[in-house]
């Protein structure tokens, strides 16, 4: 678990000391080869396709697709050699599935006549909807932990945003926002269901925030001017950004399964982005070291940054495992960087020109995107042999 797409990327001299491009790195090993791009195509009479979420034993969630305006979004699941199949929709005729877990149960969306209506599909692909309270609508499902707990975001009878919690007895919790506020939103769970991350309102500004063992929602400590959270690991380490002061910069920071935050290095006044946090703490994301281009980071398990190669031109991390390896995008090709220093491209379907990698799994399946000879997007995956 873990694995999913979120709901939601110089100073010249002084940067020098303080972040390693990384060209020698010797830690970690490189895989031999790589396979693929497999191609998971669509159901029939769709045209595109894209993986949102995929677990270690290698089975794949996401998206079938038709037409342009309106888009038609199909759930589907695709297993571990690449089969698809579509998963229900009762009441409905579209959805999402957004996340899946270890144990091949996954959570999503349905959209009804009336409203969208969470729903969890259990690992033979049948689907449960979550039963909203009365006045209650428009609820999303963005996360399920190994425990079947599923979390996400709806509308409360008087409009307002709230995060929520559905259990597997069925018990559904409104988890509130911070005192004298009206918004929150839950994005993440930990993989036994005991921490939720998201966010809230706090005087005007989003604050990143999270729900302990059923309890009250909390901001994530220190409070700050404003803060954001999106991801969390299975064991429960979150990670995100912090800005303190209004002149100040934004800071990447990791917060530990107590709720303290430890920043991460950051020597830059310009914007960063997070994006995943790995199982063993390693965390990716993008921002502006060398402006104008982007550069794909990675913060160890200390905290500091690496500025990955991308030879002056940009690219984007966007997933890391338990051994370090990203995965990405660099010239327009899903790639892998390894850290022994490797980059490596993982190429693209026949006739196609471009692929984007988005989430890696530990045992070294990489899910993305590649584009046909015709220019429709498929869900693809690689394998680090």
């Amino acid at each position: 678990m873990r694995n999913r797409v979120p709901a939601g990327r110089r100073r010249a001299l002084s940067l020098a000391a303080a972040v390693v491009v990384v060209t020698g790195l010797t830690a970690g090993t490189a895989r031999a080869t790589t396979v693929g791009p497999v191609d998971l195509g669509t159901l029939p009479g769709d045209d595109e396709s894209t993986v949102l979420a995929v677990n270690e034993a290698g089975v794949m969630v996401g998206l079938s697709q038709a037409g342009s305006n309106p888009r038609r979004d199909h759930p589907v699941r695709w297993d571990a050699t690449g089969q698809i199949t579509a998963l229900p929709t009762p009441g409905g005729t579209e959805g999402q599935v957004r996340d899946i877990n270890s144990i091949g149960v996954s959570a999503g969306y349905v959209l009804t006549a009336g409203t969208a209506v969470p729903t969890r599909w259990d690992a033979a692909g049948q689907a449960t909807l979550l039963q909203l309270p009365a006045g209650y609508h428009n609820a999303l499902a963005w996360a399920i932990s190994d425990t079947n707990v599923v979390v996400g975001s709806w509308s409360t009878p008087g409009n307002q945003y709230h995060g929520f919690r559905w259990d597997p007895d069925g018990t559904v919790t409104d988890l509130g926002a911070l005192p004298g506020e009206t918004w929150s939103m839950a994005e993440d769970i930990s993989a036994d269901g005991s921490i939720i991350t998201g966010g809230a309102n706090r005087a005007g500004a989003n604050q990143a925030a999270r729900w302990v063992n059923g309890g009250p929602l909390t901001e994530l400590e220190p409070q700050a001017l404003n803060s954001g959270t999106h991801v969390i690991n299975d064991s429960g380490v979150i990670a995100g950004t912090v800005r303190d002061t209004s002149g100040g910069p934004t800071i990447p920071a990791r917060w530990d399964q107590a709720g303290v935050r430890h920043p991460m290095e950051w020597p830059s006044p310009h914007v960063v982005w997070v994006y995943q946090i790995g199982s063993t703490g390693y965390v990716v994301g993008s921002g502006y070291l060398y402006p104008p281009k982007r550069s794909a980071l990675l913060w160890d398990l200390d905290g500091h940054v690496t500025a990955l190669p991308d030879d002056g031109k940009g690219a984007d991390a966007e997933s890391v495992n338990a051994d370090g390896t990203v995965a990405g995008t660099f010239k327009s090709q899903a790639t892998v960087w390894f850290l022994n220093g490797e980059r490596r491209q993982l190429g693209t379907l026949p006739g196609g020109t471009g692929s984007r990698g988005y989430r890696i799994t530990d045992s070294g399946r990489v899910v993305g995107t590649a584009y046909t000879a015709a220019g429709k997007g498929h869900a693809v995956y690689w394998t680090l042999d």
